[in-house]
């Protein structure tokens, strides 16, 4: 009795184009995330979703309620699905992060997963908190189908967890915004059906991996 579980990524924001970084800032989908989300609605409004559910960050929310629009279902937002609190880091481009934030900066460069970021939390952290939230959902909706739209992080900590890599290892992963991606979820058993679908963009774009 697997639960299936749709992940989406949210659609494009102004701050993803420019390399800034987000975290818990409440961001809105600039307009190809909107394109993005609208194209999602249509490849997904067949699929016949039992529950749906979304970060409580206003990109993720956008997502959701566009992709949802056509059948009317109840978007569940919760704050465990949250991207990543960055702390000090939140607004900053990456350059600036360099600059200004250099401890900080080295955690997230060196993959340092226990130590948190200042203001923020730790790799490690939103790991747990992230799969803790998705198994959660899994275990009420078993055999049912579910949509779940987050951030690049947590599509990350899915990914892993699926294919049985802890958050100690560096993995290249596909977390592009708006793509689609499928895990079933049996009790401990984590499985990708399929990752990173992007063929509902094609006429809308994306950026680069």
């Amino acid at each position: 009795m697997s639960t299936r579980i749709t992940l989406i990524r949210h659609g494009e924001t102004d701050w993803n184009a420019e390399g800034r970084l987000q975290g818990h800032l409440q961001v809105p989908l600039n307009r190809r995330g909107r394109a993005q989300a609208e194209a999602l609605a249509t490849c997904l409004q067949d699929t016949g979703f039992d529950a749906v559910y979304s970060s409580d960050l206003l990109r993720a929310l956008q997502t959701a309620w566009t992709i949802v629009r056509y059948n009317g279902q109840q978007v569940r937002a919760d704050a465990r699905l949250r991207e990543w609190d960055l702390g000090v880091l939140v607004g900053l481009s990456r350059a600036q992060a360099e600059r200004d934030q250099p401890h900080a900066t080295r955690i997230r460069r060196e993959h340092l997963v226990d130590e948190p970021i200042p203001g923020g939390e730790s790799l490690r952290q939103r790991f747990e908190r992230v799969t803790g939230v998705v198994a959660e959902i899994a275990a009420r909706h078993r055999g049912e189908c579910v949509l779940v739209v987050s951030h690049g992080g947590p599509l990350g900590d899915c990914y892993r967890r699926a294919v049985g890599k802890g958050i100690e290892e560096r993995m290249r992963i596909d977390l592009r915004n708006a793509t689609i991606n499928r895990i079933d979820i049996d009790g401990d058993d984590w499985t990708v059906r399929s990752w990173a679908r992007t063929e509902h963009l094609a006429a809308v774009g994306l950026l680069p991996s």
